[in-house]
């Protein structure tokens, strides 16, 4: 089982982390919004937490476009080894999801709310899905 903290609240995470129970955090634009701190500089501070271990930081796409998600994909996945793309469980996404995953990009569905998308998630190449 792994654990992860959905939130882009910088004590929130630090004090999950203090537990030794988290695995990670998931995140999304609206939560990072809620921040009111750059998207760069809140990724660099959740990375510092996290410095020298393998937890994950799922970190969600914008864009709704296939070749869009894609191009955002990538540029998270490059920030570093512990990110994690998380793109929604749309037709659009699936496609996102398959071209990244053969590109050896890990991604994680979200919005996925039945069992037969969460086939075509794990069809697709997703490394996690969840609801």
């Amino acid at each position: 089982m792994k654990l992860f903290l959905d939130s882009g609240n910088l004590d929130e995470i630090k004090k999950a982390n203090s537990t030794g129970l988290l695995d990670g955090i998931t995140t999304n634009p609206s939560l990072i919004a809620k921040e009111h701190i750059d998207f760069d500089e809140l990724v660099k501070e959740i990375l510092q937490i996290f410095k020298g271990t393998d937890k994950i930081i799922n970190l969600e796409v914008i864009n709704t476009v296939s070749e869009k998600m894609i191009e955002e994909g990538q540029r998270l996945a490059k920030i570093s080894k512990n990110i994690v793309v998380k793109i929604p469980c749309t037709q659009e996404g699936l496609k996102a999801c398959n071209i990244l995953s053969k590109k050896g990009i890990r991604i994680n569905i979200t919005l996925c709310f039945s069992a037969a998308q969460a086939l075509l998630a794990a069809k697709a190449g997703a490394y996690y899905n969840r609801r």
